[in-house]
């Protein structure tokens, strides 16, 4: 034997003749191999200025210049030449540039972390190894497997291989009722888990001291629905949110009870709230006022109706809709409701002002007056004369006044008019007379000019018919005018509000 089996150190053979040269051989190759630390394990080809000792771990297969066909090798610099030393398995090679141990395992280098590394004898690197533990700045254990410790931790794709451009982390269990998922934690103890434990359900837990959890959130597997099992009473967001927070059951229940809200008020003012939509009056036994939100608090689109359920409205006992502030109403102050199971309903810009959408003005029957004068054998000369009307055929709002024969209108609005004059017999052909239904008895453009005949008059009635546009208060009578004079024997009035308001 001329060597030792391990680490191959040359032997003193007997009588051998200067036994100090293979004496000082094998101490060469223990200084190289004990405590082996190789200053680099990447590079191809020697460095230009090496120094005496210095090792190298050569990990590329195809290394080149003096290093040709050392793969895998441990490279040594010593008097001005590079030698090689083969490795053989279990050897250890510190890597200084790394500060990273590798080990041989026959085949190849590894770091003893599990890194893939250079292999032996001119071998391939292997495309895979692995490690009972590997631990990154940290002692790992029998627990912890895979430890690091890092401020941060980057997995990227596959830009090398290449790969699919994909990047995905499995978390693997052997069974429905074990744990997958990921524990956050303070100062090593558990303040938050998700993922899935004890089922197939993703779950989301938190706890305050790492003993007792909370389930925040459950997706069931089965059927993909959340629940929210530690809040029952979610947070509702406020009225008009315009954000993308989660709509509870409690808002979606509240924006449809908002959109049929029904305040009833009962023979009283009222001051209606940006969260009234139907304002009702139930009651009602004199005059009272209504008075709107502001404009600007109200939700532009949404519709309040304000109506009188007590059918006890009357321009006696109207309801006043008034303004806020300086907002406006169809450009005014204030609308009035004066009809039994009258209604009104309005919608706010937003801003300052509201707009009428639609109005029911209720029982317009009672604005009706239907009157009649028989046989009256009234003449009617060069003045205008009222025309006298005592007989109430209908006037169920009390708007005709026979004592007067005047018909005070109960609301502002258009009213039509119609009424008929019947001459006496036998008046005289070409007799001029005119008749009108005005608030004064004058001449105007209300004031319509009839005359009898070519023949004398045979049971001549003359027709009268007109719309006008009148006040609240404003006081009609029928009246005649005639130079020649002329008999009336009989009259009829019907006046009833057809438009209420501006």
């Amino acid at each position: 034997m001329s060597e030792t089996a391990n680490i191959a150190l040359p032997l003193l053979a007997a009588a051998q003749a200067q036994k100090h040269v293979t004496h000082n051989e094998a101490l060469l190759i223990l200084d190289s191999l004990v405590q082996l630390a190789c200053l680099d394990k990447d590079l191809t080809a020697p460095p230009s200025s090496p120094k005496e000792g210095d090792r190298y771990l050569i990990a590329g297969s195809s290394p080149s210049g003096a290093w040709a066909g050392w793969a895998g090798r441990i490279a040594r610099f010593r008097d001005g030449q590079w030698t090689s030393l083969a490795p053989k398995t279990g050897w250890l090679a510190y890597v200084a540039d790394e500060k990273q141990l590798y080990a041989f395992d026959g085949q190849a280098w590894a770091a003893t972390g599990g890194t893939s590394g250079a292999s032996g004898s001119g071998g391939a690197a292997p495309s895979q190894t692995s490690a009972a533990l590997f631990g990154i700045n940290t002692q790992a254990d029998t627990t912890n497997r895979l430890a690091v410790k890092s401020d941060a931790v980057l997995l990227a794709w596959d830009d090398v291989t290449p790969g699919s451009g994909d990047l995905r982390v499995t978390l693997n269990k052997k069974a429905a009722a074990r744990d997958a998922g990921f524990a956050f934690q303070t100062g090593y103890s558990t303040r938050a888990l998700c993922g899935t434990f004890g089922s197939d359900d993703f779950v989301v837990k938190t706890s305050a001291d790492g003993t007792a959890f909370t389930t925040a959130l459950t997706a069931a597997a089965a059927t993909g629905i959340v629940a929210f099992a530690a809040s029952p009473t979610a947070p509702t967001p406020a009225d008009r949110d315009g954000s993308t927070r989660l709509a509870t059951t409690a808002y979606v229940d509240r924006a449809g009870a908002a959109a049929f809200a029904r305040s009833p008020v009962a023979d009283a003012a009222y001051t209606i709230q940006p969260t009234d939509r139907t304002v009702a009056v139930t009651a009602l036994t004199a005059a009272r006022t209504l008075t709107l939100p502001a404009a600007s608090a109200f939700p532009p689109g949404a519709t309040l109706t304000i109506l009188d359920e007590s059918g006890a409205c009357s321009p006696g006992k109207a309801l006043t809709i008034a303004r806020a502030g300086s907002d406006t109403i169809n450009g005014l102050t204030a609308l009035l409701l004066a009809t039994p199971y009258g209604a009104v309903s309005l919608q706010s810009n937003g801003a300052a002002k509201w707009t009428i959408t639609d109005r029911i003005t209720g029982m317009n029957r009672r604005t009706f007056v239907d009157v009649s004068g028989l046989n009256t054998n009234q003449t009617v000369g060069s003045a205008f004369t009222r025309i006298t009307l005592t007989q109430k055929n209908d006037d169920t709002g009390g708007n005709w006044d026979t004592s007067s024969s005047l018909y005070t209108c109960p609301r502002r609005g258009v009213y039509q008019i119609t009424g008929s004059l019947r001459v006496a017999d036998a008046t005289g052909a070409g007799t001029q007379y005119g008749v009108a239904v005005h608030t004064t008895e004058t001449d105007g453009p209300w004031f319509l000019w009839h005359s009898v005949g070519p023949a004398p008059s045979v049971r001549s009635t003359y027709v009268y018919s007109r719309l006008t546009p009148q006040a609240a208060g404003d006081q009609l009578r029928m009246f005649s005018y005639s130079d020649q004079g002329v008999k009336i024997i009989g009259a009829g009035l019907q006046i009833c509000l057809v438009s209420e308001g501006d």
